[in-house]
């Protein structure tokens, strides 16, 4: 199970629900902290834990800006990816299917730049 702080989630033992703090590490092996709404604390083991929902960071204006220029790289690729198969003699499938190639290429690109600059998950 992947988590990361912030994520809202439920123990199946005594049904709290509260927001991931992190990870404790004990001898038999680890747990993670949920902070509960009263403001208290409670460890749960990995196993007994129901992710409710995960942590999305507020969109901010710089990465807003990002996704405004990926897109428009994307479709201007896309663009010449079309022209240069009209030039070339293609026909209207394959011209179609090479402007959405092109614009995949650069959303690709931007969905592995939005990961890895996301928030990090780790493994419990």
């Amino acid at each position: 199970m992947q988590l990361t702080l912030g994520d809202v989630a439920r123990s199946r033992e005594d049904i709290t629900l509260g927001t991931v703090a992190g990870i404790a590490d004990h001898g038999e092996g680890k747990l993670v902290v949920l902070r509960l709404p009263n403001g208290g604390l409670s460890f749960v083991e990995p196993c007994s834990l129901v992710v409710v929902g995960r942590y999305a960071p507020p969109a901010s204006t710089r990465r807003s800006v990002v996704a405004l220029v990926f897109l428009g790289f994307a479709l201007l690729v896309a663009y010449i990816s079309c022209r240069s198969a009209e030039d070339l003699g293609a026909d209207w499938l394959l011209t179609l299917f090479a402007g959405l190639g092109g614009f995949k290429v650069v959303a690709l690109a931007y969905q592995c730049w939005a990961r890895l600059t996301g928030p990090r998950r780790f493994r419990v």
